[in-house]
């Protein structure tokens, strides 16, 4: 019986090193290591940012995504110019899409302020699960993301979101028939200036 307490008493200072969404104040980030993508989220003014570099067929990328929500961005800024999402609904119900199950709501995307197409975006709570990120492991509400936009293909993303973190931790694309087209997942987290 004495040895739980010791166990738990000798694991608590690695399991604090795990960054959290009180971190994002400072900065955390998620990085894979091969091929390279790493990606800075950051809370400035009460808006969540992403600063991502990424290596692509040895083409360094780079890419500045703000969120109206960890779960919807707001505009994404990189070479080929800039992307701006307009969301016809309030997206505070994506705060608790584990209680709704579903959010659905009427978009529209412009490139370079001219309007490129609209449709729908949804969101669907799929269950829990946990995910794991270097020496972090993360409770995570599993989600898919369907964007339809008129006159394209839609893109339907598989999302493992850590509430306790406030971030999307892992990411597959898949098609209408759930057969994976790529995958995003993480070496490492941390946070900034824990290094």
């Amino acid at each position: 019986m004495r040895l739980l307490p010791l166990f738990l008493i000798l694991a608590a200072p690695a399991l604090a090193e795990c960054p959290t969404k009180a971190d994002l104040a400072q900065g955390v980030t998620l990085l894979r290591e091969n091929p390279y993508f790493g990606s800075t989220y950051r809370v400035e003014d009460d808006v969540l940012n992403e600063y991502r570099i990424m290596l692509r067929d040895g083409d360094e990328q780079r890419r500045t995504t703000t969120y109206y929500h960890p779960l919807a961005v707001d505009t994404q800024d990189s070479r080929s110019g800039t992307v701006d999402y307009d969301y016809h609904a309030d997206l505070e119900p994506l705060t608790r899409i584990d209680e709704a199950e579903e959010f659905a709501a009427q978009v529209t995307l412009s490139v370079d302020d001219e309007r490129l197409a609209a449709g729908s975006y949804r969101v669907f709570y799929e269950g829990e699960s946990e995910v794991t990120v270097g020496d972090c492991t993360y409770d995570s509400w599993l989600l898919s993301n369907e964007v339809r936009l008129d006159g394209y293909e839609p893109i339907i993303l598989l999302w493992d979101y850590a509430p306790d973190l406030g971030l999307i931790v892992r990411t597959e694309q898949v098609d209408a028939l759930r057969n994976t087209l790529s995958v995003v997942e993480y070496d490492r987290v941390v946070a900034e200036g824990a290094e």
